[in-house]
């Protein structure tokens, strides 16, 4: 509802509000990020529904508004509703040009349901893990094709977020960034290449984790901005191990909660927007399918790349599983350790000609084989 009042107050100069169930106040839309200054807003708590309507008939044939917004018809009750929207839409809301939105209780659409040119459901489910998620269904759409599902988020600030629709607002060149790590580089084809989805395969150890802060050293010393998106450690302790490296990252937390799931992926448009980074490294993402389950973090994971990769921003994601990973990755390396000598093994390569094994010596990061 307040997406449609802003978008619509926003170019005309009157598109009036009927609440029937509760007061609407212009500071709680304001907290969202929509501008209602220019709505009329009326409250019909209790009102006659017959009344309702009449009343309802007689201001558009006077006024003529743009955008007349009812919620919820389901407060109606008592009403035959599809005989009195009926004669309401085509007697004197379309002569007016008047565009109509209607908000009803499941229960209540059906009758509407002949009428209407757009239907869209908006559902609320939370999963066994307690990831809240929210869905448009867009069952009917006039002269378009239907059957859609969106997930979104309501955020202050920002109002109604579709999470499947956010873009970058910046596009990187084409570029490869090398991590230094000779192995890791000839088996990426020379290193992270713009756009690209990489998966380091590795467990939580001391050897990973220098591994990684190495690979972070590197990309910053061959020129790339890098963004750290931390899920396991502290931002400061990221940024630190990259530094004692010689190199350099920003890294930014991702707060991993079931009640902030959608921050996954709008946490990560936001930091894209701030640092428009080259590279984007994230710490073991073994945290999101331990705290989201598998289905809901493989789908952030695919929301995040396909951002990723529109953006041109490279993306290097390390995880001790794969949980279906490589199936959109582009290069997937996995580091088995074993004394002071660990092993690369290219699981998956998007590159020809690369070797498929070598030894790498975890004191000085050299390899060999």
């Amino acid at each position: 509802v307040n997406v449609s009042l802003s978008s619509w107050s926003a170019t005309q100069t009157f598109s009036p509000f009927l609440s029937l169930s509760w007061a609407m106040e212009a500071a709680n839309a304001a907290k969202l990020g929509y501008d209602l200054s220019k709505a009329e807003i009326w409250e019909a708590v209790l009102a006659d529904p017959e009344a309702v309507f009449n009343h309802i008939i007689a201001t558009v044939s006077e006024l003529a508004p743009s955008l007349l917004v009812v919620d919820s018809i389901s407060q109606l009750a008592g009403l035959d509703l599809r005989t009195y929207v009926t004669n309401a839409v085509y007697r004197a809301l379309r002569p007016a040009g008047t565009d109509v939105v209607l908000t009803c209780e499941e229960e209540s659409a059906g009758p509407l349901a002949y009428i209407a040119d757009n239907i869209i459901h908006l559902t609320r489910r939370v999963t066994g893990n307690g990831v809240v998620l929210r869905q448009m269904d867009f069952e009917k759409l006039r002269g378009r094709q239907a059957g859609g599902v969106k997930a979104f988020e309501i955020i202050d600030g920002a109002g109604v977020v579709l999470l499947d629709e956010l873009r970058a607002s910046f596009r990187r060149p084409h570029a490869v960034y090398p991590t230094g790590i000779r192995g890791l580089d000839e088996m990426l084809g020379g290193g992270l290449a713009s756009g690209s989805v990489n998966v380091l395969l590795a467990s939580y150890t001391p050897t990973a984790l220098r591994l990684l802060s190495a690979a972070v050293a590197g990309l910053s010393k061959s020129g790339a901005r890098v963004l750290f998106a931390a899920r396991s450690m502290e931002p400061g302790k990221a940024e630190e191990l990259a530094r004692r490296l010689g190199g350099g990252a920003e890294a930014r937390p991702v707060d991993v909660k079931p009640e902030a799931y959608a921050w996954a992926t709008y946490g990560l448009y936001k930091a894209l927007e701030e640092v428009q980074p080259d590279v984007v490294v994230t710490d073991w993402l073994d945290v999101d399918f331990a705290v989201y389950g598998p289905e809901e973090a493989l789908r952030a994971f695919l929301r995040n790349a396909r951002i990723l990769r529109e953006a041109g921003v490279a993306l290097l994601a390390v995880s001790s599983r794969d949980y279906g990973l490589s199936l959109f990755s582009d290069s997937v390396v996995s580091l088995e350790e074993g004394g002071e000598a660990a092993t690369l093994r290219a699981v998956k390569t998007a590159a020809l000609d690369v070797p498929r094994l070598c030894k790498i010596d975890m004191k000085t990061l050299e390899t060999s084989g």
